[in-house]
């Protein structure tokens, strides 16, 4: 029952002419970006995870320099629905010359938190998986492609998430420790791992495979948890009511500060420094569109 709470509910109309159809299928170019700039293609190049393709909306604007300018990972909700938090980010793609990169893990070959939020550290039966399956080993992967094929100079992205894209970032910078982020921001997550080796995962890291040095290493990547201060409804139909999660606090914004709070605390007892800050929104509950507005403040 406590697995089965949390696992619960598992194009667009006009665009400016410096756009291309995102419903294009680009899924056979080995470059998609080659004659456009703005579009979806799928992802298949990582050979462990072949056979779960996903999608990857990407805008870039038309005036920048692709082989320097700044890559934004962004990862939506539970819904999935990486076209809509797209096109959130094109105006601020355009304001802060930044080229955006949102993720569709579909619910096909991905469903529920097991596969999308916790990165299917764990399968289906609560068994750890090696890593080469886990969902977060495709990033660096997607990275390398887009490095690729865009002649990119630079060696490190941003990312992005709300909401579970918030969980799956947050959990993505604890099991990743060594991957090439400048920065990662995770606003308004429903419930957290914390960083914790003597709390059961996936509300902490026991069981699993992260060791000292890692932790380390997590805590010196740039994480930001960013909070509306309006996310406070204890009723969200939404919202994991778990034990576990309810140890957190009673709502999402609680259960950020909760987390910060006791991260700050499991640094300091290991003497470890820690890039791990806390930055609450006023006037915003759990909306996207506004904590993206934010977020490309603090990221540019």
């Amino acid at each position: 029952m406590e697995l089965l709470k949390y696992i619960i509910f598992s194009l667009l109309i006009v665009f400016s002419s410096c756009r291309k159809d995102p419903n294009k299928d680009n899924s056979n170019i080995s470059n998609p970006f080659e004659n456009s700039n703005y579009g979806v293609f799928e992802f298949t190049d990582y050979e462990p995870l072949a056979d779960k393709p996903f999608n990857i909306h990407f805008y870039i604007p038309p005036s920048i320099d692709r082989t320097n300018a700044p890559i934004l990972f962004v990862f939506p909700g539970m819904n999935r629905n990486a076209d809509d938090h797209l096109e959130t980010w094109i105006s601020l793609a355009d304001q802060y010359s930044v080229m955006v990169f949102s993720f569709e893990f579909s619910d096909y070959y991905y469903p529920n938190s097991t596969s999308y939020q916790l990165g299917f550290v764990r399968d289906f039966n609560s068994n750890f998986n090696n890593e080469d399956i886990w969902t977060f080993s495709v990033i660096e992967p997607v990275f390398e492609k887009i490095k690729t094929s865009l002649n990119y100079s630079g060696n490190t992205y941003n990312m992005f998430g709300h909401s579970a894209g918030a969980q799956f970032v947050h959990r993505f910078i604890q099991f990743k420790p060594l991957s090439r982020i400048n920065k990662a921001v995770s606003a308004n997550a429903g419930w957290y791992t914390l960083p914790d080796t003597t709390i059961g995962f996936p509300y902490g890291l026991k069981g699993t495979s992260i060791n000292t040095n890692d932790l380390q290493n997590s805590f010196l990547t740039k994480l930001e948890i960013h909070l509306g201060q309006n996310d406070n409804n204890p009723n969200d139909p939404y919202l994991n009511t778990t034990d576990g999660a309810n140890v957190q606090g009673a709502f999402r914004l609680l259960r950020g500060q909760y987390f910060i709070a006791n991260s700050d605390s499991i640094a300091q007892s290991m003497n470890f420094n820690s890039n791990w800050v806390k930055k609450e929104v006023p006037n915003v509950g759990h909306e996207q569109e506004k904590m993206a507005i934010f977020a490309a403040q603090e990221l540019y």
